[in-house]
C-alpha cells in the first residue's frame, strides 16, 4: 500500500477492508497481543492518545530504546496516554515476543501485527518507530523517538531532540504537532506481499 494511507484512521474489523482498495478479500479479526488478548478500534477512544512502538526482537536499535520506552510510559500513562509495542514482522512469534519483552523489561502489551494492519495504516516502515494516534485513530505523529542515531551505526553522545516527548506534550496541550514526521533509523519491517514476504 502506498504512503498516501498515512493519516487515515485505523479501523479494525470488516470496515478496514474498504480502506485497502480491495487488497484483501476476507474480514479482519481484531488484533491480539502476545498474551492472546484481543483489541479493537474501541479501545483507542478510552485514551487521550495512544503510542505504538514498532519493534523487532532482533533489531539492535529497537532494543536499545527499551529503557526510554519504559520511562515514557511512566511519564505519560497517568496523563491519559496508552502505550503498546507492535511486532509487524510475520516471522515473530508470540512466545518469542513474550521472552524478548521480559528480557528487555518492556512494560506494556505487545500487539502481534503479522498481517501488518497497523504498519500499513500508519505508514510505519521500520523499527524502532513511534506513532501517536488520537482517540479517534488519527495519526498525529510518526517517526523517531529522539535523535540518538545520527546515521546507521553512528550514535550521538548527547540527545538534543526528544521528538516523541515533544509531540506528546503538544497533543496533550491540544496543539498541532509541529514536526509530525521525523525519519527514524533502524531496521526495515519486512513487507508482506501477495505470494510471500519480501524485504
Amino acid at each position: 500500500m502506498s504512503r498516501t494511507m498515512r493519516g487515515r484512521h485505523i479501523v479494525f474489523g470488516v470496515l478496514f477492508l474498504s480502506l485497502l482498495a480491495g487488497a484483501f478479500a476476507q474480514a479482519l479479526s481484531p488484533i491480539h497481543d502476545a498474551e492472546g488478548k484481543a483489541y479493537s478500534d474501541a479501545w483507542l477512544a478510552q485514551h487521550k492518545a495512544t503510542v505504538f512502538f514498532f519493534l523487532a526482537t532482533d533489531c539492535p536499535n529497537s532494543n536499545s530504546y527499551a529503557p526510554e520506552m519504559a520511562r515514557l510510559q511512566r511519564a505519560y500513562e497517568s496523563k491519559g496516554v496508552a502505550f503498546y509495542g507492535v511486532y509487524s514482522d510475520p516471522a515473530e512469534t508470540a512466545a518469542g515476543v513474550r521472552k524478548h519483552d521480559a528480557a528487555y523489561g518492556i512494560p506494556f502489551p505487545s500487539l502481534m501485527d503479522s498481517r501488518q494492519v497497523l504498519a500499513r495504516e500508519t505508514g510505519a516502515m521500520g523499527t524502532p518507530e513511534a506513532v501517536i494516534l488520537s482517540s479517534t485513530g488519527k495519526t498525529l505523529y510518526r517517526g523517531r523517538i529522539d535523535d540518538r542515531f545520527a546515521d546507521f551505526g553512528k550514535t550521538r553522545l548527547h540527545i538534543d531532540q526528544h521528538d516523541l516527548r515533544d509531540a506528546l506534550d503538544e497533543v496533550l496541550a491540544g496543539k498541532p504537532v509541529a514536526r509530525p514526521n521525523m525519519p527514524s533509523i533502524g531496521c526495515a519491517i519486512p513487507r508482506v506481499i501477495q505470494g510471500g514476504v519480501h524485504e
